[in-house]
């Protein structure tokens, strides 16, 4: 009875008699983007049965996804196919999908061929031919199935995996012990699923459960743990997450294809996740290895191999040359191209002499067998740097300053360098003291100071930054200096700033002055330094020399250096540069004065400390005066600027200058209060009323005593006179007021003293009518009297009244119509 392969709930059985034998040969090169049959030969061996459900060729190792096809070259009417590209299996059944007869499939099978689109085929490709489903990996001799089974539990998953045969073989959990195992059940899989790796036992160690490898260790540790044989964990993993219940993940699964590296693996807890990419969709079988499984021969394998260059050697060079490319075959021979597609071929072999370069040129190596030339080419660089560009020999001048003619000075080496190079710059420069020493790099010389003592003749050593260098000889001469020994060039500079004796110095335009002590026509360069050292050393030049600043207050010499701008020759060295910084200007101005209203007053310069030209300005920054003073009329702000001879000027002085002028009494501005028993005179002078003055006051004396105050109080009633006079000399003025009052009392005997009540201090400048009335003790009105009049002489009705107490009422009206009235009681005495 022949094989007979039936399907139940996913698992493959097998009724047979005697094994059919599957023998396939073919051990073949590949030359890319071409077809290859993948197997020269290939026989089934049956003596039962004439026909097979389903043949199955997959790619088992070396798989490109997306890349690798397997396809029927020609048609074969009895055989169906159907390719997937997953699991890069290819299935023959029959027509319509039904049994199919070894005679046509073995024909069939002769005809399938292997063809890929990459241009870097991977080096070796191994083809598996079997007549069960599952895969089968030629380098472990084993099968491999993936069983659906949503939700199942890792233990429940293992029990279910022992008890599945393949024909006649044990089966177990996957454990997978290479990349090729990796790449088959994981990336080429039908599904993600458990496999047989769990960490149970003992936390962080992780061991093979299943399986021949049962109890063999492939991780130690969790997330960046190691392995000591082969691990396959996708990134973060293994991470040991608790659940809800608080239990690890202890147990290998295969990652859903959508997350993280494909194929890789994922620890999770014995049930997974309920749902999504973390919950167990089913579990990796594998079959062989075990012990009392039967010898089968239900597959065969056949490979092809690619050659590639294993190994290629580019050259560097320094300038132009002819360099040596290697490059090793894994097979064939090594074609080598002008391009990395087309081009022409320029050798064969491993090692190829390039024609003279001049440039970095880029060579193509190709591993070839039975002349193909198809697929990817090796890039070998025959890589030219190059060589520093350099201004040499040189002949190097320097003027010997030191202080003794012996024709030896010191030198500054790096002020070499950017003849040498040109003024290119990131280059390196070294100088020794022989040419051996410069090509080796050794005993370099500190570049300052050397002196021409040590040696007239130095080698440079000038390499760029591919390592790259050419060697250069210097002579080193000592010249005498040019410059007349009495030539001094002064710049005066003004201290503007903080009066300190520093000041801002323009030297560019000493160098006209410089460059006239020698030979005209000559490309010469100035240079400035504040030391003899400095200047023939060429170190610390004073480079801002439009803005440069003396560091010794007023006075300070600086060294010139004049040298060649074709080659730095010295042409001459010395202290020939004076800065000055004049003296200050100053003098001094009254910081205030007054101007009478009307008049003028003359500002004048006090103590000036030297021969200076002034001028004045206004506020307003108007020009009043070219002259040591200044005459104005009007109050204000003036400033005063002194210039000396080398034009330096001192700081603006401003004179604060203030209008006064005379008083000016009126009666408006006069308050009286007179209606009291203590009387006062007040002058209003708010706003200026009086005049825009500082005035004092005095009352009925024109020569004092006078006060500030503008009040006087306690004052008898009569006629006064006020005197106001300005304090700054500007004027004065006067003015009489009269304080209203009634005697206590008159004496009428004719004596001229007293002899009539006459009002006090009425006068027609404050009131316009005044009217005194008299009265007895009984209220009986005895007279009434212009105030304005002589008075009253005591009699009524043409009889003298006897002695006593009167009483009167004194009613006025001032100039501006408003009534005041006054009471009281005097005595008649007789």
């Amino acid at each position: 009875m022949g094989l007979m392969l039936l399907m139940f709930t996913g698992t493959l059985w097998s009724q047979t008699n005697i094994a059919p034998v599957i023998t396939a040969q073919g051990d073949q090169i590949y030359c890319p983007l071409t077809a290859i049959p993948i197997t020269t030969d290939f026989d089934i061996v049956d003596p039962d049965d004439t026909e097979v459900e389903a043949f199955f060729i997959q790619i088992s190792t070396g798989y490109q996804i997306g890349q690798d096809t397997l396809r029927l070259a020609v048609s074969h009417p009895n055989i169906t196919t159907s390719w997937d590209e997953i699991q890069g299996k290819l299935t023959l059944r029959g027509p319509l999908g039904g049994m199919v007869n070894y005679v046509d499939l073995i024909a069939a099978v002769r005809d399938v061929v292997f063809e890929s689109t990459a241009l870097y085929p991977t080096e070796e490709k191994t083809f598996s031919l079997s007549i069960g489903v599952a895969s089968f990996l030629p380098l472990t001799g084993h099968y491999y199935e993936y069983v659906p089974a949503i939700g199942i539990p890792w233990d429940q998953a293992r029990i279910a995996a022992q008890g599945r045969t393949y024909f006649g073989l044990q089966g177990y959990l996957a454990t997978i012990t290479s990349r090729e195992e990796a790449q088959l059940v994981g990336e080429q899989a039908a599904g993600a699923g458990w496999i047989g790796g769990s960490d149970e036992d003992i936390e962080g160690q992780w061991t093979w459960k299943t399986g021949p490898e049962a109890g063999t260790v492939f991780w130690n540790g969790g997330l960046g743990g190691s392995s000591p044989n082969f691990a396959f964990w996708n990134n973060g993993e293994p991470n040991n997450v608790p659940g809800a219940d608080g239990q690890g993940e202890d147990y290998a699964h295969i990652t859903a294809p959508s997350v993280g590296i494909p194929g890789s693996w994922n620890d999770l807890r014995n049930s997974g996740e309920p749902s999504g990419d973390f919950q167990p969709k089913g579990y990796m079988m594998e079959y062989g290895g075990m012990p009392g499984d039967p010898m089968l021969n239900l597959a065969a394998s056949t490979k092809i191999s690619t050659p590639v260059i294993e190994s290629s050697t580019g050259v560097e060079i320094c300038g132009n040359g002819v360099l040596t490319l290697d490059a090793t075959a894994s097979q064939g021979t090594v074609l080598w191209f002008d391009a990395e597609t087309g081009g022409n071929l320029v050798h064969t072999g491993a090692n190829f002499t390039t024609p003279l370069l001049s440039q970095t040129t880029t060579y193509y190596a190709y591993a070839s067998v039975n002349s193909c030339q198809t697929g990817s080419r090796t890039a070998v660089d025959a890589i030219v740097y190059p060589e520093p560009l350099i201004n040499a020999p040189l002949t190097v001048q320097n003027c010997d300053v030191d202080g003794l003619a012996d024709g030896f000075t010191d030198f500054n080496l790096n002020e070499i360098t950017p003849v040498l190079t040109m003024g290119v710059e990131n280059l390196m420069v070294t100088y020794h003291l022989s040419l051996g020493e410069a090509n080796t790099k050794g005993n370099a010389l500190n570049p300052f100071p050397f002196n021409n003592a040590v040696a007239n003749t130095i080698f440079a050593r000038v390499e760029n930054g591919f390592g790259c260098f050419l060697t250069a000889m210097i002579d080193l001469e000592v010249s005498t200096t040019s410059f007349p020994p009495d030539f001094l060039h002064e710049i005066n500079s003004c201290d503007v700033d903080e009066r300190d004796g520093i000041a801002t110095f323009d030297l560019s335009g000493a160098s006209t002055a410089i460059i006239s002590q020698f030979p005209s026509n000559q490309n010469l360069r100035i240079s400035y330094y504040n030391n003899a050292e400095d200047a023939q050393l060429e170190q610390n030049e004073i480079l801002d020399i439009t803005d440069f600043r003396n560091s010794t207050p007023f006075s300070q010499t600086l060294y010139v250096r004049v040298e060649s701008g074709d080659n730095g020759n010295c042409f001459g060295i010395g202290p020939h540069l004076s800065l000055n910084v004049p003296p200050l200007v100053t003098f001094e101005t009254p910081q205030n004065s007054i101007v009478c209203s009307g008049s003028s007053v003359t500002l004048a310069i006090l103590n000036p400390q030297g021969n200076y030209t002034y001028s004045w300005n206004d506020e307003q920054g108007n020009l009043i005066a070219n002259a040591p003073q200044a005459t104005v009329n009007a109050a204000g702000q003036y400033t005063v600027v002194g210039t000396s001879v080398f034009g330096c000027q001192s700081l603006p002085q401003t004179v604060s200058v203030s209008e006064s002028g005379a008083p000016n009494l009126e009666t408006d501005f006069i308050v009286v209060d007179d209606a009291g028993e203590r009387k006062s005179i007040t002058l209003l002078d708010q706003d200026n009323n009086l005049g825009n003055g500082d005035y004092a006051y005095a009352l009925d004396n024109p020569f004092g005593p006078f006060q500030d105050a503008a009040v006087f109080e306690d004052v008898a009633p009569g006629l006064h006179t006020v005197y106001a006079v300005d304090k700054n000399g500007c004027g004065s003025d006067q003015i009489t007021v009269g304080v209203v009052g009634v005697p206590k009392f008159m004496t009428p005997n004719n004596d001229n003293n007293n002899d009539t009540l006459t009002i006090l201090g009425v006068t027609p400048e404050f009131y316009s009518d005044a009217r005194l009335f008299i009265m007895d003790r009984y209220g009986k009105l005895l007279a009434q009297i212009d105030a304005f009049g002589p008075g009253w002489e005591g009699n009524f009705n043409g009889n003298t009244l006897p002695s006593s107490d009167y009483w009167y009422v004194l009613l006025l009206t001032d100039s501006s119509g408003h009534q005041h009235k006054r009471t009281g009681h005097f005595s008649l005495l007789r």
